[in-house]
């Protein structure tokens, strides 16, 4: 799926956190940690990235997540409402 606009500033973010705490474009479970930090209390990143998590998500009203289509692996962007019965079923820990 193509991002744009807030959804992809989102990515942006998202995947800048992951090269910074684990060198990697898109650590795996990468969205469930970073959902976690926002909604659960941190562990890993600062009261600002936090913040500007959280304020990013809410502005784009979803969250981004890997996924597999048509065995083709790429970043999709989630409503919220969706991106939170996905993290309930799905949450690795």
């Amino acid at each position: 799926m193509l991002l744009k606009g807030p959804a992809q500033q989102l990515a942006d973010l998202m995947i800048k956190l992951s090269q910074k705490y684990h060198n990697q474009e898109w650590a795996f479970g990468l969205e469930f940690e970073l959902w976690r930090e926002v909604t659960e209390g941190q562990d890993i990143l600062t009261d600002d990235e936090i913040k500007k998590l959280d304020e990013t998500s809410k502005w784009c009203k979803g969250w981004i997540t890997m996924a597999f289509k048509d065995g083709v692996e790429g970043l999709e962007f989630l409503l919220l409402d969706d991106w939170e019965e996905k993290y309930q079923k799905e949450k690795p820990f």
